[in-house]
């Protein structure tokens, strides 16, 4: 091949590592966080891998064998970032931030699916919506669960049924940015919930959405008068939380017994 031209192969090559990428990136959403999800993802990186190891050591624009085993050592980890993002958890929040526009009215809406994506019951999953504005605060915003994403909480407590399983903070973290903490007390294996966030006054702000803790083990409910209350959680210190009360709404009458 002469100097300073790049084979058909390993045009191939390249060719083939960014379609398997791509197949990579189209399949993760489907893919369950469980042995067989992770297996799949695994597999698919070390083939996008393989198929650009000898386009890169053989690439005419690096002159020399150390600069091409550099530069393969950065593609190996762009590669295992692209499959870490990519990585099947079992905890998934989409979209993962939103943005409130300056010029926009107040009463824009956007929606959140949390979502289990794997083959087991999660419990006191955590999803927080972190406040990025200069002009509104948390108490400038109303976070709303639509009525099919409402449930009623049975964790065998004499009227624990009639609560709502979804409750949250209102929060400030390290940098003293509103979070609203939200939990979801019980997702089965593969069920999603819709959380909503509406700006209550027009303002810029963007919304970064993500996951937090979770249990595989059912939580404990205790359950006082019109009160109910469990252990929160969070993988973050967060500061001045206040509840949002209407998470604790009788979601309807319990049910008849059989």
């Amino acid at each position: 091949m002469p100097e300073g031209r790049t084979s058909r192969g390993d045009v191939a090559l390249w060719c083939l590592a960014a379609v398997t990428a791509l197949v990579l990136f189209q399949l993760a959403p489907q893919l369950s966080a469980d042995n067989t999800g992770r297996v799949v993802t695994v597999v698919i990186s070390v083939a996008i891998f393989a198929g650009s190891i000898h386009p890169t050591l053989h690439s005419p624009w690096l002159h020399s064998n150390i600069s091409r085993r550099v530069v393969l050592c950065f593609v190996a980890g762009g590669i295992a970032a692209f499959g870490w993002i990519l990585w099947p958890y079992s905890l998934n929040v989409s979209p993962t931030n939103v943005r409130f526009a300056d010029r926009g009215a107040a009463g824009q809406t956007y929606s959140f699916r949390l979502t289990n994506r794997s083959d087991k019951h999660l419990y006191a999953s955590q999803l927080k919506l972190r406040i990025h504005s200069r002009t509104l605060s948390g108490k400038d915003f109303l976070i709303y669960i639509p009525t099919a994403s409402r449930k009623a909480h049975d964790a065998g407590v004499v009227g624990a049924q009639r609560f709502a399983d979804v409750q949250g903070l209102l929060c400030h973290d390290s940098y003293q940015r509103p979070v609203f903490s939200i939990f979801v007390f019980h997702l089965a294996p593969h069920e999603s919930r819709e959380i909503t966030i509406t700006n209550g006054r027009a303002g810029s702000a963007k919304v970064g959405a993500t996951t937090g803790l979770f249990s595989t083990t059912p939580q404990p409910l205790s359950v006082n008068g019109n009160v109910d209350s469990t252990p929160f959680r969070s993988d973050e210190a967060l500061s001045d939380c206040q509840s949002l009360g209407f998470f604790g709404l009788i979601v309807g009458p319990p049910p008849l017994a059989h």
